[in-house]
């Protein structure tokens, strides 16, 4: 899970509060996510922070009962874009694997989804959403165009799409190969920039998400929206496990 960007489009909430630990109706943005995960069968999750790390690491150790073994990376380099991040824990990334972003929120269907398609060994697959409309932020989303089930294209300023990225994907070692490349020749990358070299050998398909509702809570507008949605996120239940938690530094 990736919570280390500086949240900028929530200002002034995140000058002094990381986007990840912004309340939902009481809970934080990570602990939601977190739960949503467990409640979808994961047992083991690594977080990656950077702006303000040292918040999100102390409200994860206080967070008892998210049912997960708990590891937190920082990425020291968080002002880069969220390639880096991924980089930040790719040794954990030595299997089939979900990736999810720590600020959007969704039902455990959406991961199940993801978990259950049938890939190509060592091919990767982003949840996408080809309703367009219920987009709640359309202009600043991830835009996507799928062919015969793969990922074509990717990217905010697409200008034929027909599908949005919801921020869940199921990734492997390809991703963080191509990733490590593009870095290593701009020292720079974006997640879309490692599926975009994916998607040029066919390796990156799209898994249709169906009526699993999501929201990228990205604004204060996405904020207050987020909280009106978390009815429809059935399936979200707090566990009862507690959770153990290990930290680490990139």
């Amino acid at each position: 899970m990736l919570a280390a960007g500086e949240g900028t489009r929530l200002r002034p909430i995140t000058a002094t509060l990381p986007k990840p630990l912004c309340p939902v109706a009481g809970i934080p943005l990570i602990v939601r996510v977190l739960e949503t995960l467990a409640s979808a069968g994961i047992v083991e999750a690594v977080v990656v922070t950077g702006y303000r790390g040292e918040q999100v690491r102390r409200a994860l150790r206080s967070a008892a009962g998210l049912g997960l073994s708990l590891t937190c990376l920082e990425n020291p380099d968080y002002h880069l874009k969220n390639g880096v991040s991924l980089l930040a824990a790719k040794a954990f990334v030595d299997r089939d694997c979900l990736l999810s972003m720590s600020d959007h929120l969704y039902p455990p269907e959406l991961p199940r989804r993801l978990l259950a398609a049938d890939l190509p060994v060592g091919a990767c697959a982003l949840g996408v959403d080809h309703d367009i409309e219920r987009c709640f932020d359309l202009e600043d989303a991830t835009k996507v165009r799928v062919e015969r089930g793969l990922v074509r294209a990717i990217g905010k300023e697409l200008d034929a799409y027909d599908a949005i990225d919801t921020g869940v994907f199921r990734i492997g070692a390809g991703l963080i190969r191509e990733i490590e490349r593009r870095y290593a020749d701009a020292g720079d990358c974006s997640l879309s920039d490692g599926v975009a070299g994916l998607c040029c050998h066919e390796r990156f398909f799209a898994t249709d998400i169906g009526d699993a509702p999501w929201i990228d809570v990205d604004t204060p507008a996405s904020l207050e929206h987020a909280e009106a949605m978390l009815p429809r996120f059935a399936g979200s239940e707090r566990p009862k496990q507690r959770n153990r938690v290990t930290w680490s530094t990139r």
